[in-house]
């Protein structure tokens, strides 16, 4: 390295350097023998010269200081925390820990989002909330456990964290994933969080004939949010198109004529476009240039619905039942007169 360190630079290395025994021994244990006979005492020497450090790790920059003293507190938690969690050759009684161990837990942590600034976020929320958890003396209950604890989290989006990065790792089902988005889907506060939340559905779904339907979620022309579950009780044809595909528009005749002989029936005939969001204008023109029927909905690319059901091409038209089931996920096209007849078969039922 070559040049002038910054002074947020050598701060933080105060901390690192001051640190550096504790964080060895908790969190890389694999590389020490550590175990709590030696690592206590060493705890409660590093506790007491804390606020000493922590007056003295001034940087001059306010908003770094200020992010670095809590992270020497949520850190230091972490440490004390992780330790207790890691794999060692002797293990205390509550009774031998230092004093610190009984403050850890406080209704006035995790409150805000802060803690997901530091690269070790993830893992010091669900280390805090499982240590909680032991400390409550709970009986483990594998119905409760995520609800327990997420009581312990003050802020919605670190509960939105603490599922998509705890909970939906041990998914094997795709209904288990349903369960825990209508339980926990509230949580899903930012884009990310929906975003991984699905993707972990996404890579659990199967689109055989007869499971239940993926549900999405899309703007239709007057900005309102329809979804595929919003048509229960009725047969819905799906047809994923783009102003922009060749073949789409080849189908748009067939498709109408379709519609004209379907009318009056329980079937619902839905368009889902994968045009951009920033090509709207174009396709709202396009649906009126060419009179297009039924539910018009703008997925804005390649979203949800293409992942879910594993579409790279277009046009794909899909058939559900009235209970929302799968019927085809590939059926055949406008073109063809087996579509009506799939339609016809699922009226009857």
């Amino acid at each position: 390295m070559n040049g002038k360190n910054s002074k947020e630079n050598k701060t933080l290395y105060s901390w690192v350097d001051y640190a550096a025994n504790i964080r060895l021994k908790a969190v890389f244990f694999e590389l020490t023998r550590s175990n709590y006979e030696d690592f206590f005492p060493e705890f409660e020497t590093y506790v007491k010269g804390l606020e000493q450090l922590k007056s003295k790790l001034r940087s001059g920059n306010k908003a770094f200081d200020v992010i670095l003293s809590d992270y020497v507190d949520y850190a230091t938690d972490y440490y004390a925390i992780i330790f207790l969690h890691t794999p060692r050759e002797k293990h205390p009684e509550k009774s031998m820990r230092p004093e610190y161990y009984s403050h850890i837990v406080s209704a006035r942590k995790y409150t805000d989002d802060k803690v997901l600034q530091f690269p070790e976020g993830i893992k010091m929320l669900i280390s805090y909330t499982s240590f909680a958890y032991n400390e409550d003396g709970k009986k483990y209950d594998v119905e409760s456990y995520t609800d327990d604890c997420l009581s312990y989290l003050g802020n919605d989006r670190l509960k939105g964290e603490y599922v998509v990065n705890n909970s939906f790792r041990s998914f094997k089902s795709y209904d288990q994933y349903l369960n825990a988005m209508e339980k926990f889907g509230k949580y899903l506060v930012t884009p990310s969080l929906k975003m991984r939340a699905e993707a972990v559905g996404t890579k659990l779904y199967d689109t055989k004939a007869g499971g239940q339907a993926a549900d999405f979620t899309y703007p239709d022309v007057d900005g309102k949010m329809v979804s595929l579950s919003d048509f229960k009780g009725k047969v819905v044809l799906v047809d994923v198109w783009a102003t922009w595909c060749g073949p789409c528009r080849q189908q748009i005749p067939y498709l109408k004529k379709l519609e004209e002989e379907m009318h009056g029936t329980d079937v619902v005939f839905v368009g889902v476009s994968v045009d951009e969001s920033k090509d709207k204008q174009k396709w709202l023109d396009f649906i009126k240039t060419e009179g297009l029927k039924g539910v018009q909905l703008l997925a804005g690319g390649w979203s949800k619905i293409t992942k879910d059901y594993k579409i790279t091409g277009i046009p794909r038209f899909m058939v559900f039942d009235k209970k929302g089931n799968i019927v085809s996920v590939d059926a055949p096209r406008p073109s063809s007169p087996e579509l009506k007849k799939m339609l016809e078969n699922e009226l009857k039922k």
